[in-house]
């Protein structure tokens, strides 16, 4: 039989733990309300089981697995038993909407196919195949300056498709800023 200073001394460190149990049950509840309540079950349930402890083992470790083994009690038995509506996570039930993804995704591979051979060989050998310019300049046997010039037109001009841009418009308006600015 415990005498009273091991129960002062094991409510001490019970109330010493109290920080650590509620920081774990918080992150196995996801709510602070649960979390409490977890807490507080599993304190009671080691006062009265405080001569299972046993001196010089690591109390905090043993309250812990404790506290773990109380919430996998309390969901195993929630799964057969129901439980409040409150308690069903609603985020199970929801979807992100992944249609813009899909639609663009789409429109990328149907710009893709529309671009002229050349670009789609480049982007490609970079940008689907992960070559390194250095090895795409050997494979077409180029510099690697005109790799470098042919990607970057290349995506341009599947951006511009994608954004529904016409890349002659483009090409033909930034011939005329040019212009413009020269003069």
């Amino acid at each position: 039989m415990h005498t009273a200073m091991q129960t002062t001394e094991f409510r001490d460190l019970l109330i010493a733990a109290l920080p650590h149990l509620r920081a774990y049950a918080r992150s196995l509840t996801g709510s602070a309300d649960q979390a409490d309540d977890l807490v507080q079950d599993t304190a009671l349930r080691l006062l009265g089981a405080q001569e299972q402890y046993r001196q010089g083992t690591n109390f905090r470790a043993w309250a812990i697995a404790a506290l773990r083994n109380r919430f996998i009690d309390i969901r195993r038995r929630a799964r057969f038993h129901g439980g409040s509506i409150e308690d069903i996570d609603t985020s199970l039930f929801s979807q992100q909407a992944s249609q813009e993804t899909v639609v663009y995704f789409e429109q990328t591979a149907r710009e893709f196919w529309r671009l002229s051979p050349a670009h789609r060989e480049i982007i490609t050998m970079i940008g689907i195949n992960g070559m390194s310019y250095e090895q795409v300049a050997k494979v077409l046997g180029c510099p690697i300056g005109t790799v470098r010039s042919r990607l970057a037109r290349a995506r341009a001009e599947l951006q511009s498709a994608i954004d529904g841009k016409d890349v002659a418009q483009s090409r033909a308006g930034k011939r005329a800023r040019d212009v413009s600015r020269a003069a």
